[in-house]
């Protein structure tokens, strides 16, 4: 019998998750079928009960529902707990559903395929993240779980920032946060992994932050993707050393889709595989 599952937002027709999920169900030989819903912005709930009532086997998550999955779960990992969001549900027999945020560890994994290459792990460098929002917030468990040594978040709020990082110090990672000209003083020493977490990409915007974070930038590293590099990207790689890494944030999906993968299926697909493969469809499309 064919497992089925789907991507649900609004919008959602852009969603890459599809092609994704059906490219590891093909590299598994599992019977696996995974479909995108536009969701009601006013129907949420309902939607969610419906698929359970169809037999779906669960579901992703995107904008603008990740807090309302986080409210609808029963049962939530530690990462989702942190967040108050979900962008992975797992609809169980009993009817009650369990939930899990995926992205942190997403770009974990991808961070830490990049920092191989310079023979680097995530427990020797700090994050310096830049944003404080939602999908800042959704990563700091994540960071938390992956040993990262230390993580300074900066925002145009310098409040927000200063906040998350209180709570990013609640669960016992060293955290600091303030504006996107501030420095700290004492970390000049500690490898950066910069990673921008602000939408500021899609608008073509480029955050300015203290020339200082660059000096010590081994890897820069956008959330979001595209066929070519994206703004942050073109802006921030003048001004690190050559050898300094450059990266947009495709891995990221097609980790944190891996991950939703296995939590659903049991068995874990060669994400690289599946990131290459999209990777040149995206440089087909751009031609």
């Amino acid at each position: 019998m064919t497992d089925r599952y789907a991507v649900i937002g609004n919008p959602i027709a852009h969603s890459r998750s599809p092609w994704i999920h059906s490219h590891f169900a093909k590299q598994l030989g599992l019977d696996l079928d995974y479909g995108r819903q536009l969701v009601p912005l006013d129907d949420f709930v309902g939607t969610v009960r419906a698929m359970q009532e169809a037999g779906y086997k669960g579901a992703n998550v995107t904008v603008p529902f990740k807090q309302q999955a986080f409210e609808l779960g029963d049962v939530h990992s530690d990462a989702v707990a942190f967040a108050k969001a979900a962008n992975t549900l797992k609809f169980l027999p009993d009817g009650q559903i369990q939930t899990d945020n995926t992205d942190g560890m997403g770009l974990c994994r991808d961070l830490s395929d990049r920092l191989a290459t310079k023979s680097l792990s995530l427990a020797e460098v700090q994050v310096v993240m830049v944003g404080a929002g939602g999908a800042a917030s959704g990563c700091v468990s994540a960071f938390k779980q992956a040993g990262v040594k230390h993580l300074s978040i900066l925002n145009r709020t310098a409040d927000k920032a200063v906040e998350l990082a209180q709570r990013a110090t609640s669960i016992r990672l060293p955290a600091w946060g303030g504006g996107l000209l501030d420095f700290p003083g004492d970390l000049e020493n500690i490898p950066v992994v910069l990673v921008n977490a602000s939408s500021s990409s899609l608008k073509g915007e480029v955050p300015t932050l203290n020339e200082r974070w660059y000096s010590g930038t081994v890897l820069a590293y956008d959330m979001m993707y595209a066929a070519q590099p994206t703004a942050f990207m073109r802006d921030i790689g003048p001004r690190l050393s050559s050898d300094a890494l450059l990266s947009d944030g495709l891995g990221m999906l097609v980790h944190q889709a891996a991950l939703s993968f296995e939590w659903w299926t049991g068995q874990r697909p060669d994400a690289v595989l599946t990131l290459n493969a999209l990777r040149t469809i995206l440089t087909g499309e751009s031609k």
